[in-house]
């Protein structure tokens, strides 16, 4: 009897300690992970990744033309410390005058990049995934001087469009 009660603990104790990874009904694929009920995911390729590297090659290259088409009409853009949102084709804008110091295309080196979705009951985030990108841009300024800003961008992410964009660097 002392056995059957010490081996019912230590299955217990097993079965208590499994991680979700252990599920079986969980799939990683190439560094992705992806739950088999779809509520929370976490990729590096596909289709979103695709749009967010569309929106920095357009952003490097100074193709505001195609930057434009990766956001809503109505998109927002935070940058840093800012209370207070910027429509998106404002920023371009701003964007554009501000490349007008920049000697040549801006240089994003290897962005990383991954899309996240996750699980809510939230009806206001319905649907949407988070695109997130590390990137370092390194540019020319016109006289000569090299310039490098580490950059970190969140993007809301719905049919395939993005809503608003939270970015976050060092403006010095």
């Amino acid at each position: 009897m002392k056995k059957t009660i010490l081996v019912a603990i230590v299955a217990t104790t097993l079965f208590a300690c499994s991680t979700p990874a252990e599920n079986k009904g969980d799939a990683t694929v190439s560094g992705t992970a992806a739950t088999a009920t779809g509520a929370s995911s976490c990729v590096k390729e596909g289709s979103d990744v695709d749009l967010i590297k569309k929106t920095i090659t357009a952003y490097s290259t100074g193709d505001w033309a195609t930057l434009s088409t990766c956001f809503v009409d109505t998109a927002k853009s935070y940058h840093n410390n800012d209370t207070v949102a910027m429509k998106m084709s404002d920023r371009i804008e701003l964007f554009k005058k501000q490349r007008a110091n920049i000697d040549g295309a801006v240089d994003a080196g290897t962005p990383n990049i991954e899309v996240v979705t996750v699980a809510n009951t939230n009806p206001l985030y319905e649907g949407i995934k988070w695109g997130h990108a590390w990137i370092t841009f390194t540019s020319k300024v016109k006289g000569g001087a090299k310039k490098s800003s580490l950059t970190f961008v969140s993007f809301a992410i719905k049919d395939g469009k993005i809503l608003q964009e939270q970015v976050i660097y060092d403006t010095k």
